[in-house]
């Protein structure tokens, strides 16, 4: 599409005409990203909704592809409108957009902003979409010179990038006094599951909200799933048999089927005392999973 004919109907007062043009952004060049960003800030919100979705269909244009010919100067365009340059909403969608087609060689232009309070949350999110080390490695280093209030965040996303290396970090977090931190920690390591070296430490109840309380089992739980997965059947079973003190039903169902999914002799003296609950669920998950494991 010819780019004038383009930004004519981008520009233009007609609704129809601005549609039309933006839908068809994939066939423009990459080299009207720079104008395409300040149109997108633009004081008339049919122009700026117009350039936004164009950027938007340009993406999703190379996205399609991973070796398509524009694809470079895309990733470098949206880059451009990452910066300081342009208006914080432009800068905002440029990294969301950079979420879905960025590589590893565009991390530290997009961790430059990770300690901006403004975009922080945008870079994280693209940054754990990314796919390599590089953007793993941006994350940790970010974490010491981020506030409090932020670390959660950054711990999550390592937790959703199941990012091994992360887990000593995740460790660290969870000794914080910082009750918030100290359950992303937690959290997190649930999702990376097992590593190497000592246990993780989980933070202990005291101080926690009622709801923190069951992030914290609900994230021992996860973990020990995770061990169970990996063969280490007697962790598992430790945070197993720590869970079937606990007051709430759900999590003692919860590790009763965990604890099913071993089906060893030590496995199946765990869950014998629960044969007779005086709780209706917890008893019947009990002898189901001890059919289950005799049935093994």
């Amino acid at each position: 599409m010819d780019t004038q004919r383009f930004f004519t109907g981008i520009e233009s007062a007609n609704a129809d005409e601005r549609f039309a043009a933006w839908r068809a952004a994939g066939e423009v060049s990459p080299a009207a990203i720079p104008q395409l960003g300040k149109l997108a800030a633009s004081d008339k919100p049919g122009i700026a909704k117009g350039a936004l979705e164009a950027l938007t269909t340009m993406t999703h244009s190379v996205g399609k592809d991973t070796k398509s010919a524009n694809r470079a100067e895309v990733v470098k365009g949206l880059l451009g409108l990452s910066s300081p340059a342009y208006a914080l909403p432009v800068r905002t969608h440029a990294f969301r957009l950079l979420s879905n087609i960025a590589a590893e060689d565009s991390v530290p232009t997009i961790a430059k902003e990770i300690q901006n309070a403004d975009l922080r949350e945008e870079v994280v999110y693209c940054l754990e979409r990314i796919p390599g080390d590089a953007a793993i490695r941006a994350l940790t280093g970010a974490y010491n010179g981020a506030s409090d209030e932020f670390k959660p965040r950054i711990l999550a996303a390592l937790g959703h990038r199941r990012a091994l290396s992360a887990a000593t970090l995740c460790n660290e977090a969870m000794r914080s006094a910082n009750k918030e931190i100290a359950i992303a920690g937690a959290k997190a390591i649930a999702r990376i599951g097992p590593a190497t070296g000592a246990a993780p430490a989980f933070p202990s109840e005291g101080g926690l909200s009622e709801w923190q309380k069951v992030e914290r089992v609900d994230s021992m739980l996860r973990y020990a799933d995770e061990q169970a997965k990996a063969g280490n059947a007697g962790a598992a079973l430790n945070i197993y048999r720590a869970a079937l003190d606990s007051p709430q039903e759900h999590f003692q169902c919860a590790a009763i089927i965990g604890i099913g999914k071993i089906a060893t002799p030590d496995a199946a003296a765990l869950i014998m005392p629960k044969l007779k609950s005086p709780v209706r669920n917890v008893r019947i998950a009990a002898q189901n999973t001890w059919k289950k494991i005799a049935t093994a």
